[in-house]
């Protein structure tokens, strides 16, 4: 049951701006507070994002499943299968999936992986054939919804604004993730540690906020449907 005044809250377009904001300066003032008590803390190595991230997945698929009516026999039952899949190929990558496939490398995700000589074939075709399915999912997704996304984004609808926050954020924290190893071979340099503090921040905590932007989504989803009687 949802009050009036949290359905207003949740159904507007820039409600998912709002909760990554302050879900982020949320993540800057307890970092900052352990780092004025404790010294030096690194928020990677801590495990608390981790922790908090396996968590808020557990909840968007509970949510998923609890939502299994406003799909299951109907045109967008598609579209459901396709997010449980994606819902089980990025938990595996945040538990380390582009490690497991590697082979003589750091990562299978990646244009270098398959220049790499000491990469043996049949590695280099598993990894095209996971990142492939991945992207043709992700194609279809788009396809099947790519004019109601547009329409929807310039009519302000929460829905679809929540997935393009979604999409951009998780844009933000992979920039985040490679800025410190791209800043070092760009200028031979290591950045420093004020910098890396603000940027494992926007990294590690911004990824644990992209499992709730995606339960934020799937409610505004469910209570667009309720209120069609779709």
């Amino acid at each position: 049951i949802i009050s009036k005044k949290m359905k207003k809250f949740l159904m507007h377009p820039l409600c998912a701006l709002a909760c990554v904001s302050v879900g982020i300066l949320l993540y800057f003032v307890v970092c900052y507070a352990m780092r004025a008590k404790y010294g030096p803390f690194d928020l990677d190595a801590s495990g608390a994002t981790d922790a908090l991230t396996y968590l808020f997945y557990g909840m968007a698929f509970s949510v998923l499943m609890c939502f299994y009516g406003d799909y299951m026999h109907t045109p967008r039952q598609s579209t459901y299968f396709g997010l449980i899949f994606l819902w089980i190929i990025t938990l595996l990558r945040e538990m380390g999936l582009q490690h497991w496939l590697a082979i003589n490398d750091s990562t299978a995700i990646k244009i270098n992986y398959f220049k790499n000589p000491a990469v043996p074939f049949y590695g280099k075709v598993i990894s095209a054939v996971v990142i492939l399915t991945v992207v043709s999912v992700i194609l279809f997704l788009l396809c099947k919804n790519f004019k109601k996304m547009v329409r929807g984004f310039f009519k302000l609808n929460p829905l679809y604004w929540t997935i393009a926050t979604f999409g951009g954020w998780g844009m933000v924290t992979q920039i985040a993730d490679r800025f410190n190893s791209n800043y070092a071979r760009w200028t031979g340099e290591r950045v420093s540690e004020p910098v890396l503090f603000f940027i494992t921040i926007i990294e590690e905590g911004g990824e644990s906020l992209l499992p709730l932007l995606f339960i934020l989504a799937l409610i505004q989803c469910h209570l667009q449907l309720k209120e069609n009687h779709l």
